[in-house]
């Protein structure tokens, strides 16, 4: 519902999200949310998070992976870790490499004490006010620890920091992480580790439609041992996961049809390479459930994983 290609595509310049969202607000504001929907705003009201788990374990992974807490004295960026980041512990391993990457050029990053969601999922299903609430209490943060620039490796939250955070006042850089480390990778001279494989890559709707990110992923790839075969829709007018407009948190019987997922999970064999890079945590959930549906080889892998596996240590 939300990925954008009913705008994109408009000959006559409908612009069908507001509409589409305001017609959920009344359906939130009236109590007839689906289920899924409910459990998450559930979690979100109780525990700041999608997944509604103990903030315990996002402080078991920042200490696990040494981070130190933002200072704007000492560190040069704030890495945004996100639900995923902070409590899915397969996209953890995605930001380990990330973080391999930035201490080997010798970026010096923090993250904040503690992060709420950034309100994404309730803002694009209509629930208004737990966006209002978590923003708030986000900007309050990040201008309380003085961010001035913010990495992160979900393009939800590129777009909801970046843009939405500004109807409340508050601007402030952010860049995902194919961009800031596509340039500081830019002028490498490190050798590569291993042979050159054939790969496809996955345009995740926020960074490929919404933020017109699609020359970086790509460029990292080639430099770093990738020939790209491209899917059928991709770049600025990709296909969709299928995670948009809260079909993350829906059971497969709550989505009518063939799924979007297992649409797109074939647009992507169909290219004929076994290794699927992807750019967004949301995006490698959905597809990695149509993979196991299909009970296919195919083998997921982040970009950043990607690229810091093909990179030497320095010597």
């Amino acid at each position: 519902m939300i990925c954008g290609v009913c705008e994109n595509q408009c000959l006559v310049g409908i612009e069908h999200l507001p509409i589409l969202i305001g017609s959920r607000r009344g359906l939130v504001s009236n109590g007839d949310a689906p289920d899924y929907l409910g459990a998450m705003y559930n979690n979100l009201e109780r525990r700041s998070n999608i997944w509604g788990l103990g903030y315990d374990q996002r402080t078991k992974f920042v200490q696990s992976a040494a981070l130190e807490t933002f200072d704007p004295s000492k560190h040069d960026v704030l890495v945004w870790l996100g639900c995923a980041g902070s409590f899915d512990a397969d996209f953890q391993k995605s930001l380990r490499s990330l973080f391999g990457i930035l201490h080997a050029r010798a970026v010096k990053f923090g993250v904040l004490s503690k992060e709420r969601c950034t309100g994404d999922p309730a803002k694009r299903t209509g629930n208004e006010y737990m966006f209002q609430e978590l923003a708030n209490g986000n900007i309050e943060d990040l201008k309380a620890a003085g961010v001035k620039k913010i990495l992160t490796s979900c393009p939800h939250c590129v777009k909801t920091i970046g843009n939405d955070y500004r109807k409340f006042g508050y601007e402030v850089e952010i860049v995902h992480t194919s961009v800031y480390v596509e340039g500081l990778l830019r002028q490498s001279s490190a050798a590569l580790s291993g042979p050159r494989e054939t790969v496809t890559y996955h345009d995740p709707c926020y960074l490929g439609r919404y933020a017109g990110t699609v020359d970086e992923p790509r460029a990292l790839l080639t430099r770093f041992g990738a020939d790209i075969v491209e899917p059928e829709r991709n770049r600025d007018n990709p296909f969709c996961c299928g995670a948009g407009g809260g079909l993350l948190f829906a059971d497969k019987e709550e989505e009518p049809g063939t799924r979007i997922s297992d649409v797109r999970f074939k647009q992507l064999q169909a290219t004929g390479a076994n290794t699927v890079v992807t750019a967004c945590p949301f995006c490698s959930i959905m597809l990695k459930g149509a993979q196991a549906s299909a009970r296919a080889d195919t083998q997921f892998v982040d970009l950043m994983t990607y690229v810091n596996g093909k990179l030497q240590p320095r010597a």
